[in-house]
C-alpha cells in the first residue's frame, strides 16, 4: 500500500494569500532572510520553505523539475497539491527544486526568457542549511537594497557565487533563485549583483 499524501494549506486561500507576501518581500528585498513559520511537511528531501513555494506558486500552467535526490514523494506531492506537470526538460521548467547544491552543469539549461518574453525564464528554489544576515556573509547589491545587504549561507558552497556574480543576468533576462532554509528563506532575483567580499569568495 502506497504511504497517505501529506497535507497541504490547512485554508488554501488564506495561507496562499499569507505566503505570496512573504514571497514577494523576499523578492523586493533581495537577500534579506525572511523568517517562516508553518506547519507544512517536508515532501521527501523537500524541507518545509521548499513546500511553501511550491504550493504556493507552482500551478497546472507552471511545469516543474526535480532534482534526482528530491524523491518520488515530493513528486507526487507536486502533482497532487499544485496540478504541476513535473519535466525532466531544464529548458521547460518555470520551476526547478534542487534538494541539494546542484551541479553548475545543469544551471546552464534552464531558460532566461527572452527579449519578448522576459517572464518565460526559471526561478530555482534551493535548498541550504542556514542563512543570517551577518557581517561575515556575501555582499548583495541592486535594486530594492539601499546600500549593501550581507548574507551568510551554510549549505552552498563558494563556486555559487562564482557561478552567480558571472552568470547571465542582464535584466529583463535571466533567472530568479529562491534560497530554501529549515525556518527561512532568501530570494535572489535577476537583478541582484554579487559584490566581491574579503572571506566571501
Amino acid at each position: 500500500m502506497a504511504p497517505a499524501l501529506k497535507p497541504g494549506f490547512a485554508d488554501p486561500p488564506a495561507d496562499a494569500a499569507r505566503c505570496f507576501r512573504i514571497l514577494l518581500d523576499a523578492m523586493s528585498r533581495p537577500g534579506l532572510v525572511q523568517k517562516i513559520a508553518t506547519d507544512l511537511p517536508a515532501a521527501g528531501r523537500l524541507n518545509p520553505a521548499s513546500v511553501m513555494t511550491a504550493l504556493t506558486l507552482c500551478d497546472h500552467e507552471s511545469p516543474v523539475w526535480l532534482d534526482d535526490t528530491a524523491g518520488d514523494e515530493a513528486i507526487d506531492y507536486i502533482r497532487f497539491h499544485c496540478g504541476a506537470p513535473i519535466t525532466r526538460d531544464t529548458s521547460q521548467a518555470a520551476f526547478a527544486f534542487f534538494a541539494g547544491w546542484p551541479d553548475q552543469s545543469v544551471l546552464t539549461g534552464f531558460s532566461i526568457g527572452s527579449p519578448d518574453y522576459p517572464d518565460a525564464s526559471a526561478t530555482l528554489v534551493i535548498q541550504v542549511d542556514g542563512m543570517s544576515n551577518s557581517e561575515d556573509g556575501v555582499a548583495l547589491a541592486g535594486p530594492g537594497i539601499e546600500s549593501v545587504h550581507r548574507l551568510a549561507v551554510t549549505g552552498l558552497p563558494d563556486e555559487f557565487w562564482t557561478w552567480l556574480q558571472a552568470s547571465d543576468r542582464t535584466f529583463p533576462l535571466g533567472i530568479d533563485i529562491i534560497l530554501a532554509g529549515p525556518d527561512c528563506l532568501a530570494a535572489l532575483p535577476r537583478t541582484v549583483r554579487v559584490m566581491e567580499a574579503a572571506g566571501c569568495m
